[in-house]
């Protein structure tokens, strides 16, 4: 059965917080972020916005409007922006965190929630995420699926023996364009969501990992009843493969630099991706078998915190 909690929900009494998310959640979250927000810039500066409206002319953006070396920078924000999607794609299948997904009702008790911190009335008891959170996690997931999968086509089609359909091309790029507007829109929401005070802890989480177990009990009671029945039962955590983790990552990884690189670059992800999914049913993994014989330890030796 999938744990709806994350190995490193842990209070921490004697300090006084709560671990809310582990370094590898962190690491994901700013990756794409900081890749995404590239993204947005390099994609506009593939237009002529940057040159017509001076933008060059600021110190230190001169080559805003270098279309070759602004497409070059997307290339290397795309492969970061696909290593760390797919990551977290595969991290959390296999820790089995569900409670970021949306459920029935959500919409409903966003704008429940946005008038009681209006009203100054009490907010009605949470999980883990806010409803609001959920929503937008689900936005910002579509859009950067779509994102992968047309900027994938985008490129393949900038091959010199690659010949695309005109229809193909125009109708991958306004999906493309679409999702760009719709992840915009979703990220532009999601800081939005920070200027209210209750959220601030949330967005500090973001940075520490943790937030302070007063506040949590306070704000998130159904998740802190989670965690203590987890940890009634439960013996210390460790974390699963990190090979297949990072294997799930390096194939969208893999096929960016393939299509950059050299053709043979698609070995690498082809090999990987066997063993992620063969290892995903058989709990056997031959690149963690020759690791292990190299001298490294398993996957479930490394402590999540």
């Amino acid at each position: 059965m999938k744990r709806d909690l994350h190995e490193t929900d842990i209070i921490h009494q004697e300090e006084g917080v709560v671990v809310r998310h582990s370094f590898l959640v962190m690491m994901q979250h700013w990756l794409v972020a900081l890749s995404g927000l590239v993204l947005l810039f390099t994609g506009f500066g593939q237009l002529p916005v940057y040159k017509r409206y001076m933008l060059d002319q600021v110190p230190g953006f001169g080559w805003a409007s270098d279309f070759i070396l602004n497409f070059k920078i997307h290339m290397a924000a795309a492969a970061v922006f696909t290593f760390a999607g797919i990551f977290h794609l595969v991290y959390h299948y296999i820790e089995g965190g569900r409670s970021i997904m949306p459920r029935k009702g959500d919409l409903r008790e966003s704008i429940h929630i946005i008038k009681a911190i209006v009203k100054g009335e009490k907010e009605p008891p949470h999980g883990k995420f806010l409803a609001e959170q959920r929503l937008a996690y689900a936005l910002i997931g579509f859009s950067i699926i779509v994102l992968i999968v047309t900027g994938m086509f985008k490129f393949i089609d900038n091959l010199p023996t690659v010949n695309v359909p005109y229809w193909a091309v125009f109708w991958n790029t306004t999906v493309h364009n679409i999702a760009t507007v719709l992840f915009f829109l979703a990220f532009i929401a999601h800081i939005g969501a920070f200027v209210l005070k209750a959220n601030w802890p949330l967005f500090s989480s973001m940075f520490t990992g943790k937030v302070k177990l007063g506040y949590a009990e306070g704000r998130h009671p159904l998740w802190m009843d989670e965690i203590r029945r987890g940890e009634a039962t439960k013996k210390k955590m460790m974390a699963e493969c990190v090979v297949r983790i990072f294997a799930g990552a390096m194939v969208g990884t893999g096929v960016v630099l393939g299509a950059i690189i050299d053709p043979l670059w698609y070995l690498l992800p082809a090999f990987v991706a066997v063993n992620l999914i063969q290892s995903a049913f058989t709990r056997w993994c031959p690149l963690e078998n020759l690791l292990v014989r190299l001298g490294y330890p398993r996957g479930k030796d490394f402590l999540l915190k």
